[in-house]
């Protein structure tokens, strides 16, 4: 079933402190707040409506050399982040959630997700940020659990997210595999038929372009490759 680009729930835990008189009120939060944009480097990938994930540490949206879950499988290959977005909420160290507005086209950059993060929570503050290149069978890129327990008010930090091939799906790159814009094609299929059923670095996809080193099953273009890396995320912490 294709289910490219459903849009996760946000989920976002707030503390607020109101102060109210006769004549009006007056809402302060004692929280802090961090905003996270995500920026598509690639020529020819779309990705799919970001999962953006704030933790604490022991929390793995995926783990390099192993096999991925069922949730990053449906992102992975469909680009849905609803199924990452509800197991990391159901996790112990779960902080706040959400979702970019939608796909982020090629070099081009989201509208901009707003967190507020007890600050309780800061001194073991994590980010995650998972989206799919669609253009790909089963590729995703982003942040895996950076480290944002020292960002002071006003900071701004800058992750480049390389490619994970997450090993759910084999790369035959065909039209009826792909999703996205240019193929249309097959999204999620439980099936999984990759050879290496673990997360690693993507080795970027193969094209028919050339008739000596090219895919024969591929319909991909040259304009489709990618270099890690592939995304960067920006986060700025406002409060």
């Amino acid at each position: 079933m294709n289910r490219l680009f459903k849009l996760g729930t946000a989920a976002v835990a707030l503390t607020v402190i109101a102060a109210c008189d006769d004549n009006n009120s007056t809402t302060v939060s004692s929280d802090a707040q961090f905003e996270v944009t995500v920026t598509n480097l690639t020529l020819a990938q779309p990705l799919s409506p970001a999962a953006v994930i704030l933790h604490r540490s022991g929390y793995h949206s995926f783990v390099d050399g192993e096999s991925a879950s069922n949730d990053i499988e449906e992102l992975a290959e469909g680009g849905d982040n609803s199924g990452l977005l509800a197991s990391a909420q159901a996790a112990s160290q779960y902080v706040a959630s959400a979702s970019t507005a939608g796909p982020v086209p090629p070099q081009s950059r989201s509208d901009s997700v707003t967190l507020d993060v007890p600050t309780a929570e800061l001194s073991d503050l994590r980010v995650s940020v998972v989206t799919m290149l669609v253009h790909t069978n089963d590729a995703i890129t982003g942040a895996n659990a950076f480290d944002l327990s020292d960002m002071a008010v006003g900071e701004r930090r800058i992750v480049v997210g390389p490619s994970w091939d997450s090993g759910t799906e084999a790369n035959t790159e065909t039209q009826a595999t792909m999703p996205g814009p240019d193929f249309g094609g097959e999204g999620f299929n439980a099936v999984r038929d990759d050879t290496i059923d673990s997360v690693r670095i993507h080795a970027g996809v193969v094209t028919s372009a050339s008739t000596a080193f090219g895919l024969a099953t591929s319909n991909l273009e040259d304009r489709h490759r990618f270099l890690n890396p592939t995304s960067r995320i920006a986060i700025s912490r406002t409060r």
